[in-house]
Formats: C-alpha cells, sequence, structure tokens
C-alpha cells in the first residue's frame, strides 16, 4: 500500500492466561472501508477498541497517517480525545436527556468551539444524514434508524480522520438493517470516508467493505476483496464463515496435468476439476473433500448426462420467494442447493445436478 491512513502491526492483547490477540496486522488506505469480520469472541472487537484507544494492549503498534498513537514498545498510548476517531457503538449510546441537535453538538462542546462554528456543524452533520427536520426533537422518541443515524452524525461532526463503527446494525430489523446498509455505503461514497466496520454479519461484511478481514481465535485468518474471500478462501474456516458451502468427500482418481477427478465415496460417481495453479501437488488415491458454493449448482428435471452431472432425489424443499432451498439425496449424501422458485414443486422428484468444474475447490480430508 502507497500511504495507509492507518497500519496496524502485531497487536496483541493478553487477558491473564488468554490470549485476545495474536500478532494482528493490517493496513487501511484513505477512503476505504475495511471490515473485521468473525464469530462472537474473535476479536475483532478488541481490537477496534485498542485503535480507538478504549482499551490498552499487550503488545504491538498502530499508527494513524504515519504518527505513532499506541506503541507497547515505545509506550505511547494517546488517549482517545487525541486521535480524531468517530466510532459509533452497536447501543449509539444517545444521551436520553438531549435533543437530536444536542446529541450531535456534545463533542464539538468539549472542544470548546465557539458556538456560531457548533451550530454550522451541527447543520452540516445533520443535513448529510437527513435529519434536519429533526434537529429539535427528543432524541428517545426516534426511530432505531433515526437514532443510528444521530449516532453517525455525532461522529462526523468534528471531522474525524476515520470513522469506526461496532456492529451498528446489530440492535436494527432485517428490514432495516438493509436500509441502513444501504445508507452507510451511500454516505460513506458521497463524502470519501475511511471506516473500520466490525461486524458477525457475512451480509454487511460483503456488501459494504473494499477489503475483509476474517478473524478467528484472536487472529486474522486471510484478508482481501469479497470476491477474493468468497472465491478463493485459503482455509476452511473463511470457506464457511463467508457464505454456505457444499462439500462432499472422496478419492483423487486421474491426473492428467490441468484436469483431475474426484471419485466421490457416496458412489454417486466422479467430478471433474482444473487444479488451481502453485497448489500442492495432487496424488492418485488420497482422500479428499470437494466444496462448491450451492448456487454454482444447477438442477435440472431432465437427464441430460456428461461430465459433472450427478443424479439425486429432492427430499424437501423450503420456499424463499427468490428461489427454493431443497435439501437433495445425492448417492448416500444429503445436500442442501438452491434451486429456481418453481422447484418448491418438485419435492420426492428424481432431478439432475450440474455441478461447474471451475466452481469445484479441492480440501485435504
Amino acid at each position: 500500500m502507497s500511504n495507509p491512513i492507518i497500519q496496524v502491526s502485531a497487536l496483541t492483547k493478553r487477558f491473564g492466561a488468554v490470549t485476545a490477540l495474536d500478532g494482528v496486522s493490517f493496513s487501511i488506505e484513505k477512503g476505504e472501508v475495511f471490515t473485521l469480520l468473525g464469530p462472537s469472541g474473535c476479536g475483532k472487537s478488541t481490537t477496534l477498541r485498542i485503535i480507538a484507544g478504549l482499551e490498552d494492549a499487550s503488545g504491538g503498534e498502530v499508527k494513524l497517517n504515519s504518527r505513532v498513537i499506541f506503541s507497547a514498545e515505545k509506550r505511547v498510548n494517546l488517549p482517545p480525545e487525541k486521535r480524531n476517531m468517530g466510532m459509533v457503538f452497536q447501543s449509539y449510546a444517545i444521551w436520553p436527556h438531549m435533543t437530536v441537535a444536542e446529541n450531535v453538538a456534545y463533542p464539538l462542546k468539549l472542544r470548546r468551539l465557539p458556538r456560531a462554528e457548533i451550530r454550522a456543524r451541527v447543520a452540516e452533520a445533520l443535513r448529510q444524514v437527513g435529519l434536519e427536520a429533526q434537529a429539535d426533537r427528543d432524541a428517545p422518541k426516534l426511530s432505531g434508524g433515526q437514532q443510528q443515524r444521530v449516532a453517525l452524525a455525532r461522529a462526523l461532526v468534528y471531522e474525524p480522520d476515520i470513522l469506526l463503527l461496532d456492529e451498528p446494525l446489530s440492535n436494527l430489523d432485517v428490514k432495516l438493517r438493509e436500509q441502513m446498509r444501504l445508507e452507510i455505503k451511500m454516505l460513506q461514497e458521497r463524502l470519501g470516508l475511511t471506516i473500520i466496520y466490525v461486524t458477525h454479519d457475512q451480509a454487511e461484511a460483503l456488501s459494504l467493505s473494499d477489503r475483509i478481514a476474517v478473524m478467528s481465535q484472536g487472529r486474522i485468518e486471510q484478508d482481501g476483496s469479497p470476491d477474493e474471500l468468497y472465491n478463493q478462501p485459503r482455509t476452511e474456516f473463511v470457506r464457511d464463515f463467508l457464505g454456505k458451502t457444499v462439500t462432499l468427500p472422496g478419492r483423487i482418481g486421474a491426473v492428467n496435468g490441468s484436469r483431475a477427478s474426484v471419485v466421490l465415496d457416496n458412489g454417486a460417481g466422479q467430478l471433474a476439476f482444473t487444479p488451481v495453479a502453485g497448489a500442492p501437488p495432487l496424488s492418485s488415491g488420497s482422500e479428499v473433500k470437494i466444496a462448491i458454493r450451492p448456487e454454482r449448482i444447477t438442477l435440472s428435471q431432465v437427464a441430460e448426462g456428461g461430465e459433472n452431472r450427478l443424479s439425486g432425489r429432492i427430499e424437501t424443499v423450503l420456499y424463499q420467494g427468490d428461489r427454493t432451498e431443497c435439501t437433495v439425496r445425492v448417492g448416500d449424501d444429503i445436500i442442501t442447493i438452491y434451486g429456481p422458485p418453481e422447484a418448491r414443486a418438485m419435492k420426492n422428484q428424481d432431478v439432475e445436478l450440474f455441478l461447474a468444474p471451475e466452481a469445484l475447490t479441492i480440501w485435504p480430508s
């Protein structure tokens, strides 16, 4: 990276004998949305709070615009108010005894800015989030989505270098979460904001992020673009945490240059695939698992035959509107795939599945 706005190097955090963070490192460019994604307890919120100055770390270093704001070795630890970062918490932290405008103005009053400048900045921040008309309303009387906008305006009002969002949508219902996800993305693009976003929600991470770091047990398993992580996962944890995966056990069959095959253990046949360049060589007979995203499996009632086609029988269907989730018995295994809406009428029917060869990945058994 050319000139990162944030550099996190070898960050560690210990609670007694428990290591919460274990050598976390990453860099973020100006104007980038960088998401820390992972299950509860993986260390993502701890990382964010250390960057914000709300927690100490046991080791490592954090730089903002090439300036050291935390270093365990150099004993540097700037307080949160000296880091010029805006933060939105999961609970919004709206002060109930204040109006919307007073909530947004509070950080500026702490900085002792002139009243005229405070009024101008508050008006602009509320305009950015579409709450000008609610300026004089009592903050607790707003809807969940509006309170979220108040928290965003309060974090933006003093023009921070970076915006930190810690599970900001988890308290909203599904419909409002989708709406706020879009609004945050539009606001970020319009203002050119740099954001570190913490979430356990893969849909939020995939739709909002320029880059994602998937965390597990205090470490970064893999970081990269959403497309890279979804289609080229380097570990089984990343593969299974981002989206759904169909896996089938088998053994490597013939290996012929750029083509290879896996003979499935369930007796359903074999699948051809292209080995990944640079991957360890495959040996015939070795045990593996073949994996594919369910949306890359095509369902058909017509038996066309040919390569990478398996016979199956639909056992259950779950209608989802734009698609139908089907559990299909293939040989001795049962897998879940995504069929078209009309598949809801195919229960107990025989079908043929086509598994796209370019979408197959091979994993050690």
